[in-house]
């Protein structure tokens, strides 16, 4: 795999300091005094009594719950991290909405829900496959993509300090930045994944809330929602949904990386994106891990170079094929101890590509969503920087419909989620880095018509038998022949013995030919 390209840093375009407000949190929470008090419960609307919906019955201002169950895995650390019981290091309090209520302030409603008082089941929009949007709807979809990319975040901002430096030097001046929408969702994949910083130079890397554990698949879901929901309202169009790419063409040719989708390549530098895609002037956030570590600091918001993907020197690495996702399909457990990378026979693990898509495991092979990130390369090959890509947003938007596949067709109890003993994050009712307010994994361990989505896809393969089951049928077959053979010779035999003729296996054969003397 090529080295990620790294870019000299340059002007922040898309996300900008406030000296005022502060972290990955809302907005209207970010004063001192709610910092200080570890209390995020805003008033909804203007009058002041109406904290959290509180006067309409959509809320109230409580305790936060978080997981203390145990986990296992890598991180052997404690209250080293920020995202140890999420999210108490920040906020004690937030709103806790009530029904179908949603929304840090309890003024939105869940997902697959509409109406003044949210109790109107909404229509689910329709994932579709990418190629065979209208040009109309590819226009849409990839048009407010870019406009994500340049308006900043309503609602939300971003930090630039772990939790013991977020007031500051002083103590009076929250360190954050604000951001661009699409550069959001960006930190948030960064946040997940980014290393513990125990001091300058010294981070500790055996950490990740949204990968390699169950959570894979309910962080990235719930991930696309805040996206899709953040274009609906950008565009104005509540039946806007985010389009799929089914990766599993077996090719090894990127069949979006065009430029009527995501970009081809330049002529010039294949690494960057063809001048005649929107996407050739997109800049990255979150690339500088190493650098961040050093300074013991969390990325910001800065832009550090242009998008870049690097298919070149890849040895012929050829995408996952259909049969490799019937296989994962085929999978009944959601996972298996220890919950890590090296579960076998794990739809997850699977799914996830640690796994051989049949669900054994070859520390050789990637496959299916790892396979698909190597293949792309370049600013998609890390997890901390694949984000930036859009391509990131159709690939997992496949990855979840697989899930979906999978949901709907063993339709599994919540218990097969582990309650304790995944790693830090990836346990059951662990509230999910670092979305706020507050979501379990639980909570979206769900069929995607249930959220308010579904797909328009068709995952299933003509049944073709293997050898072993072909020889299996032939030998069966065979052996029912002969048993009806020496039924049939032994009644024949019995007739030939009382009409006085010789038994047939006594008989002497004769050579000649029908065309000779007798």
């Amino acid at each position: 795999m090529s080295p990620l390209w790294w870019g000299l840093l340059v002007s922040c375009l898309g996300c900008g300091i406030l000296p005022a407000t502060w972290a990955q949190f809302p907005r209207v929470c970010m004063t001192v005094g709610s910092l200080l008090a570890k209390e995020c419960c805003p008033i909804l609307g203007t009058d002041a009594a109406n904290i959290c919906g509180v006067q309409e019955g959509r809320g109230l201002c409580a305790q936060v719950q978080a997981d203390s169950r145990p986990w296992s895995g890598p991180y052997v650390l404690r209250n080293q991290d920020d995202r140890e019981q999420w999210p108490r290091k920040f906020f004690n309090r937030t709103c806790k909405c009530t029904g179908n209520f949603a929304g840090y302030h309890c003024g939105d409603c869940k997902f697959g829900w509409t109406g003044p008082n949210c109790d109107q089941k909404k229509a689910p929009v329709v994932r579709k496959n990418v190629h065979s949007l209208t040009p109309e709807e590819r226009e849409q979809f990839l048009g407010a993509l870019d406009l994500a990319k340049n308006t900043t975040h309503p609602d939300y901002v971003i930090t630039m300090q772990h939790w013991l430096g977020l007031l500051g030097p002083n103590g009076t001046q929250p360190q954050i930045a604000n951001c661009s929408i699409y550069d959001y969702f960006v930190w948030l994949h960064y946040y997940s994944v980014r290393d513990t910083l125990l001091g300058p130079g010294r981070p500790y890397k055996a950490i990740d809330f949204s990968h390699q554990g169950p959570a894979f698949v309910t962080w990235h879901r719930y991930h696309l929602l805040l996206l899709e929901r953040d274009l609906q309202r950008l565009t104005g169009n509540e039946s806007f949904a985010l389009p799929y790419w089914n990766f599993a063409t077996g090719r090894n040719e990127c069949d979006v990386c065009t430029d009527q989708l995501f970009g081809a390549s330049r002529q010039d530098d294949p690494t960057l994106i063809s001048l005649n895609s929107r996407f050739s002037s997109w800049q990255i956030v979150c690339n500088s891990l190493d650098d961040y570590n050093r300074r013991v600091t969390l990325c910001n918001g800065t832009y550090e170079g242009l998008l870049r993907r690097n298919q070149v020197g890849r040895n012929n690495e050829k995408l996952p094929t259909l049969e490799d996702v019937q296989d994962c399909l085929s999978l009944h457990k959601f996972d298996n101890p220890p919950f890590f990378q090296n579960s076998t026979f794990s739809f997850r693990n699977s799914l996830e590509g640690f796994d051989k898509p049949d669900g054994t495991m070859d520390a050789q092979v990637m496959s299916l969503h790892n396979l698909v990130h190597s293949f792309l390369n370049g600013t998609n090959a890390l997890p901390h920087s694949a984000a930036n890509d859009p391509v990131f947003v159709v690939l997992h938007s496949f990855t979840d419909a697989i899930f979906d596949e999978w949901m709907n067709k063993f339709k599994p109890p919540v218990d097969v989620w582990p309650q304790e003993l995944a790693p830090i994050g990836h346990n059951r009712m662990y509230n999910m880095v670092p979305f706020f307010p507050p979501v379990t994994n639980e909570e979206l361990f769900l069929p995607a018509d249930q959220l308010g989505y579904t797909y328009a896809i068709d995952l299933t393969v003509e049944e073709s038998a293997d050898w072993t089951t072909i020889l299996l049928l032939l030998g069966t077959g065979v052996l029912a022949a002969f048993a009806a053979l020496l039924v049939f010779l032994g009644f024949l035999q019995c007739r030939r013995v009382r009409r006085g003729y010789t038994p047939l296996m006594e008989t002497q054969l004769s050579y000649k030919r029908y065309t000779e003397d007798a």
